[in-house]
């Protein structure tokens, strides 16, 4: 890790410790609010977790992680290098109005996560926070193992299913 990523996670880990949230675990059919944190390699699994969320009275968000500004959907909150700090970490503007809104759940679909990402799911204040990272501290609620099958269309359906089997009303 070079110098300048261990003082930017220094930063995130101070602000982490100044963050309150409740944790609450919903079944997705009863989620209002959703956010979403996705790359641009993973628009089949966010095109998957936006039809399956798109029932009336659901508040769909997300943020996508871009390099640059190649084919970026006109329907997505978008972070490119431009939006970032010194640090590398988001500029005050959108990433801090997600971060603020109160999800039900949060939903992070990338396969590999990095600054950036770790950034918007710490600091979320989403009541529930879902992912995948191979390490073992990450900033997830529930962290679905993927390993046997790296895929992120994969990974969104067993969000799915899992949130729904730890809210099976029997």
């Amino acid at each position: 890790m070079k110098i300048i990523e261990k003082i930017a996670y220094y930063t995130l880990s101070k602000k982490i410790k100044a963050t309150e949230r409740q944790v609450e675990l919903l079944h997705p059919d009863q989620a209002r609010k959703v956010g979403v944190v996705w790359r641009p390699d993973e628009k089949a699994a966010f095109q998957f977790l936006h039809d399956y969320f798109a029932r009336d009275k659901v508040i769909f968000r997300n943020i996508c992680v871009y390099e640059d500004h190649a084919g970026v959907p006109a329907d997505t909150s978008i972070i490119t290098s431009k939006d970032l700090n010194w640090l590398g970490l988001p500029k005050p503007g959108p990433v801090d109005e997600f971060i603020e809104t109160e999800f039900d759940v949060l939903f992070n679909i990338a396969l590999e996560q990095n600054l950036v990402l770790d950034y918007i799911t710490a600091l979320s204040r989403a009541k529930f926070k879902i992912g995948w990272s191979p390490q073992k501290s990450n900033f997830f609620d529930l962290n679905i193992n993927i390993s046997g099958k790296q895929d992120a269309l994969y990974l969104a359906q067993q969000q799915i299913y899992y949130l729904a089997q730890l809210n099976k009303t029997t």
